[in-house]
């Protein structure tokens, strides 16, 4: 009988203690938290360009001429994928007396894609004015090797409510999301028609333009599991926007071509829009750990 009442009592005394070891794990669950985790990323880049050419031709049968003429090139799409390491950081709590919960979480990631349009055509048209003061149609075409656009970082600030089940909890989030991008052009040529020839008018050029900054929006949807009172495993779904951007570069040219034993002076100035806008989706796994405060 004795027994009896000895194994009783200590099992009464080891449920008490998991009872409150599984309520002091319940309080745990809010605080500052940092995580550190991983991304398979789709990164997808919508971009079109759009060019124009200012410039004076001369030749050495003593022809000159002005003109300048425009236009815009195919839109261009490609997705890519990548796998990168993140970095996360929020706050976490209940709503008092109930199994709902808020935050609000800031993540960043090294994205480092790039999307490359390879052999962009660009068809031009415009006006030219002769020495003579007689006007006609300017046609012409830029070809351009490639145009790169690379997507940099990522930052995203979200908050979220949830709920809570036991050691685990579900959650949706959104905010805003900010991307940086750079937009390069290698190995292009301006042509036109100029009396019935075709002129190498701008020479081979290349240029990079300045990185911009992009401001979007993005959701997430995740759950946590905590696997201990201070650390739990974070795993989610993120969607991210950009709005549309652009990035416009000019440069000055001056080349010289021989055409038939005729020699074609060109100079000016040519001016670039690239628009850009960037969406990507990532799956997310991390480790985090929680500061009660």
């Amino acid at each position: 009988m004795k027994r009896w009442i000895v194994l009783s009592a200590s099992l009464l005394g080891s449920s008490a203690c998991f009872a409150g070891s599984v309520g002091e794990l319940d309080l745990i669950h809010e605080g500052m938290f940092l995580g550190l985790g991983a991304n398979y990323d789709w990164v997808n880049i919508n971009q079109k360009s759009w060019g124009k050419g200012i410039a004076g031709i001369q030749t050495s049968t003593g022809i000159s001429s002005n003109g300048n003429a425009q236009g815009t090139g195919a839109p261009f799409n490609k997705t890519n994928t990548t796998v990168m390491p993140s970095l996360q950081a929020g706050y976490l709590k209940h709503y008092s007396g109930t199994d709902y919960l808020y935050g609000l979480k800031f993540s960043y990631q090294y994205l480092g894609t790039t999307a490359t349009n390879p052999n962009l055509y660009i068809p031009q048209v415009g006006l030219m004015t002769s020495n003579t003061g007689v006007t006609s149609p300017l046609f012409g075409w830029v070809n351009a090797d490639s145009v790169q656009v690379n997507t940099n970082h990522e930052f995203t600030l979200l908050g979220f409510i949830g709920q809570s089940f036991g050691n685990k909890y579900v959650y949706l989030g959104a905010g805003p999301a900010l991307f940086n991008l750079q937009s390069s052009n290698y190995y292009s040529i301006g042509y036109a028609q100029f009396n019935g020839v075709t002129v190498n008018v701008t020479g081979l050029i290349s240029y990079s333009s300045p990185p911009i900054w992009a401001w979007g929006g993005a959701a997430q949807l995740g759950m946590a599991y905590f696997i201990s009172p201070t650390w739990f495993i974070d795993a989610s779904y993120t969607y991210a926007t950009s709005g549309s951007n652009t990035v416009d570069h000019q440069q000055a040219f001056l080349n010289t071509s021989s055409i038939l034993g005729v020699q074609y002076t060109a100079s000016g100035t040519i001016y670039t829009t690239d628009t850009l806008r960037v969406n990507t989706q990532a799956l997310s796994l991390s480790i985090n750990k929680i500061f009660d405060l």
